[in-house]
């Protein structure tokens, strides 16, 4: 018996009938009827293939959720990353500016102190630093090899003294 079916009406209501070909017709009729019959109450009453469909779809339902779940926590890592992006270039913006600042001001101080130590210091004293510079600046290696070798000296007295 199948969903939109009428009811079958027993044979004996109706009475047997003469045609044995007409009999033999409805008890097929019949037979397919009671199968189908049975195998629906067969899969009504078979718990291990209803809980096998069960689990089939519950998994269908959380692998979605989890798939949902991913692409969205991918979007916010990469809205995060953006946000994160935008404000590390921004403070990188205002330290650069700060710091490009504090380097004027530096370099004003410096020019500042610089002046002032040139007009306090002798001039023969500043002759003899210029005369210096100029001889640095025409014989550089002998210059280079005193620097070394005063590197060097500090160097081994500090480990004679760690001793």
């Amino acid at each position: 018996m199948t969903a939109g079916e009428p009811p079958a009406e027993p044979a004996a209501a109706q009475g047997p009938p003469d045609d044995p070909e007409l009999l033999m017709q409805q008890i097929e009729q019949t037979r397919e009827q009671l199968g189908e019959t049975v195998d629906q109450l067969a899969a009504k009453v078979d718990v291990k293939s209803r809980a096998r469909d069960k689990v089939a779809q519950l998994t269908g339902r959380a692998k979605s959720t989890s798939a949902q779940a991913r692409e969205q926590a991918a979007t916010r890592a990469a809205n995060a990353r953006g946000q994160l992006a935008g404000t590390t270039g921004a403070a990188r913006d205002k330290a650069l500016s700060a710091g490009q600042a504090a380097k004027g001001q530096l370099q004003s101080r410096a020019a500042t102190a610089a002046a002032s130590v040139r007009q306090a210091t002798p001039e023969p004293v500043r002759q003899a630093v210029a005369k210096g510079t100029g001889a640095a600046r025409q014989r550089p290696v002998p210059l280079a090899v005193a620097a070394a070798v005063l590197i060097v000296g500090v160097i081994a007295l500090r480990q004679w003294r760690k001793r």
